[in-house]
């Protein structure tokens, strides 16, 4: 499978390094039950977290009467630390240093791709401005093009009202089309607090999602076009509000789409990624 097809969902995967970025610190709860959620650090915190990483993508494409499928599958593990380097009113600021990384692949042609892929993350550190909602902000560009217009666009995920256990909200971000001249998607997701433990503590979230672009697009390039896009996703976290930090999450998202090429207009590549992800902080009490 060409790795131009990767681009139907490169900017979603962008998303998996601020997994780890901190949330407010534990806040008293309101006469309803419900809790505050808010990102509000403290100054001189530093979290390290493991990031893992699955994905499954799959081309078929009709020929002479019968489905021929192409399938490649990757992996990821990261290493990273979140430092709060300062907390201000309205924001905060925080350094994400990359500390290693590990990449692999099915594709036994792209060794020396993932080699550079390695070499380009490791050591990285990428500054970030969070505001109480969630939303992130670049303040670099040390994570290259790509990421810095993800980050231009990347709304706030929290509640904007304290919450009580079975309450639910929603957000929508618009992911843009990272390798095609146009055909931004859109990902809306519901979010619910399922239960908060351990006198308070531990908040349990469970996420469910969409994910749709009605237009098709050209890849930039390429000479191919990319046909309307859609998938689901699926996932939950864990926020230790003691501490103040999200401790774990876990997403599991499929995307549907297909591609056309010059050479067989009539005999488009079905294309279905699934990206499969899961971060966990290190323990301290």
């Amino acid at each position: 499978m060409a790795s131009p097809h990767r681009s139907l969902v490169v900017g979603f995967l962008l998303i998996a390094p601020f997994a780890a970025v901190p949330l407010a610190a534990q806040s008293p709860a309101t006469a309803s039950g419900a809790v505050l959620l808010e990102v509000r650090p403290h100054a001189g915190d530093t979290v390290s977290a493991r990031l893992e990483q699955s994905v499954e993508m799959t081309g078929t494409r009709r020929i002479g009467g019968r489905d021929s499928t192409a399938r490649v599958t990757s992996s990821m593990i990261m290493l990273a630390r979140t430092m709060v380097e300062t907390v201000a009113a309205d924001y905060s600021v925080v350094a994400m240093r990359t500390d290693s990384v590990q990449l692999s692949s099915s594709d036994d042609h792209e060794g020396e791709m993932r080699a550079r892929a390695e070499r380009a993350l490791r050591g990285t550190t990428s500054r970030l401005r969070l505001l109480p909602d969630g939303t992130a902000e670049g303040l670099d560009g040390s994570m290259g093009v790509d990421g810095s217009a993800l980050l231009a666009v990347m709304p706030g995920t929290l509640p904007n009202a304290p919450v009580a256990v079975g309450g639910r909200w929603t957000r929508t971000m618009t992911i843009p089309a990272v390798s095609a001249a146009k055909g931004a998607g859109q990902v809306k997701t519901t979010f619910r607090l399922d239960s908060v433990t351990a006198g308070g503590r531990f908040a349990w979230i469970s996420m469910k999602g969409t994910l749709r672009r009605d237009e098709s697009a050209p890849l930039a390039g390429t000479g191919e076009r990319a046909g309307a896009l859609s998938g689901s996703l699926v996932g939950g976290m864990t926020l230790d509000r003691r501490r103040g930090w999200v401790v774990a999450t876990w997403t599991d998202m499929t995307v549907k789409s297909t591609v056309t090429t010059p050479g067989a207009p009539n005999a488009p590549l079905r294309v279905t990624v699934r990206v499969m992800q899961r971060m966990r902080a290190e323990d301290r009490e």
